[in-house]
């Protein structure tokens, strides 16, 4: 109080305080000038002049100076440093805005070529993904899988050696080995195990069995016998999925079958406990007894290899066909229809040790719309012609399919099918959702033989996936959905909905 009454008395001519400043900070400037002219156009004793400006705290003068050396070296580094500009493209800008402007404007301009950024050179947009993974381009312009290419030299190797291969596990058997395969042993890690011990084995994650069939791999943690039984379930649809899509896989798709809900729920969600990694990002594992594994990759090796694919369950015996199929049908459209791009930066991230997979943009990239790929997966698994050598009623399955729909309610509007809004919340709406995208495809296939604006729809979209260009297959699929749109009421007499 005592203090604040000394300052209150004290006689501080303020308003002479107020008229000096400004002339003290103008002979400032005046006293800058003077010595920039001085050192005139000899930039180390403007950078002398500049340090000590800096070494004094007088930030604005030390400014001043850095802005003459610019003004005389436009490629400065240490002058547009200390100024805060940003390099970049061999140019300096003065604010962050600035470059931000002219980047936006690039990339535009780049992107009008088909060029995109990748660290710090413009490569075609294509190339982009298969950067990210580490894969080779080679001489003819198709890229390499280093890891693939590998293994290929591997086995070539093997040969040579005389090495066997058993498609029963997917295995490469030397010759001092192969009295074991005659007497039905497995190799499970570094040991020779019987059937039992092997089924043992294999139903631990990850060491899956691994059964090679004509057009599939099959990955299971169900017993070997099982899994010989999905080989079997499989091969009938893979020229139906053929019939809708037009293009086939490169290579067999693999899907993998897990022997309880237990199993399927930690590998799904993962279990860190069990050392179990998250396969499945959005949650849908819990629509049905099958979902797409869409960040499941090997760790293992260098670069990471996506091993995605769709993932189901051996519900019991009655149901274990559908969901084996129901995968099935999701790998085969995952092996057409990749998402390169969006499996390529969580590689990317993987590698750099962090990163966060984004579903939107995994879905996003795809060509051919989701309600087509769980179309095309629920049809084989339930709506397409199944022949079990029983001598029966082939579309019995499809029939009863029909009937349960036709029980819950009948079939959405169509809009909202292609819409394919499937809802972690709505369990029993997107299972349903999934089988009614499976009408849809059901009489595509079947039901319209008769329409020839249809059939020619149907024809184009599948040129167009084979074509391979995204622009075509929207446009393809646009008219599809719009014809398929004409025949509402053909769907529903169809399907007696």
């Amino acid at each position: 109080m005592i203090a604040a009454l000394f300052l209150s008395v004290l006689p501080v001519p303020a308003p002479a305080l107020v008229a000096h400043a400004p002339f003290a900070q103008e002979a400032t400037d005046a006293e800058v000038d003077k010595k920039i002219a001085e050192a005139g156009t000899d930039i180390a004793k403007l950078l002398e002049l500049a340090t000590a400006y800096t070494t004094a705290t007088k930030d604005d003068a030390a400014k001043k100076v850095y802005k003459k050396i610019v003004e005389l070296d436009p490629n400065h580094e240490a002058a547009h440093k200390a100024l805060r500009h940003h390099l970049y493209d061999n140019k300096w800008f003065e604010s962050y805005a600035e470059l931000s402007k002219y980047r936006r404007e690039e990339t535009a301009n780049m992107k009008a070529k088909g060029l995109a950024k990748w660290r710090e050179q413009w490569v075609p947009e294509g190339d982009v993904p298969y950067l990210n993974m580490g894969w080779t381009k080679e001489a003819d312009g198709k890229w390499t899988n280093p890891i693939e290419a590998e293994q290929a030299k591997q086995v070539e190797t093997w040969k040579a050696a005389g090495y066997m291969y058993r498609a029963d596990d997917s295995s490469w058997v030397a010759p001092d080995d192969q009295d074991k395969w005659r007497q039905i042993q497995w190799k499970c890690g570094n040991d020779w195990l019987d059937m039992a011990k092997a089924d043992a084995y294999h139903a631990q994650l990850p060491n899956w069995w691994r059964l090679t069939g004509d057009r599939w791999v099959t990955w299971t943690t169900c017993t070997w016998d099982q899994g010989n039984k999905m080989r079997a379930w499989v091969e009938p649809i893979y020229p139906e999925l053929t019939r809708l899509f037009g293009a086939k896989p490169a290579k067999s798709p693999h899907f993998l079958m897990l022997n309880s809900l237990e199993q399927y729920n930690k590998f799904a969600a993962g279990d860190q406990a069990a050392q179990i990694p998250q396969s499945e990002t959005e949650g849908f594992s819990s629509l049905h007894h099958a979902c797409f594994a869409d960040i499941l990759f090997d760790p293992t090796t260098t670069p990471p290899q996506f091993m995605g694919c769709g993932v189901g369950y051996w519900v019991n015996d009655g149901w274990a066909p559908f969901s084996t199929r129901f995968a099935a049908g999701l790998s085969y459209a995952e092996a057409i229809d990749p998402s390169w791009l969006a499996v390529s930066e969580v590689v990317a991230a993987i590698g750099g040790g962090g990163g966060q997979p984004n579903p939107g943009a995994f879905w996003a990239e795809k060509k051919i719309p989701r309600w087509l790929h769980y179309g095309g997966a629920s049809y084989v698994e339930r709506y397409a012609k199944a022949n079990f050598g029983d001598g029966g009623n082939p579309w019995q399955m499809r029939e009863d399919s029909f009937k349960a729909l036709k029980a819950g309610g009948g079939l959405r509007k169509l809009e909202d099918i292609f819409a394919f809004n499937l809802d972690i919340n709505d369990i029993e709406g997107s299972s349903r959702l999934i089988q009614e995208a499976g009408v849809v495809v059901s009489f595509l296939m079947d039901g319209a033989d008769s329409d020839k604006k249809l059939r020619e729809c149907h024809d184009a979209f599948k040129a167009a996936v084979m074509g391979g260009k995204k622009e075509d297959v929207a446009e393809a699929v646009d008219k599809l959905q719009k014809e398929l749109l004409k025949n509402d009421k053909d769907i529903k007499k169809f399907a007696d909905l």
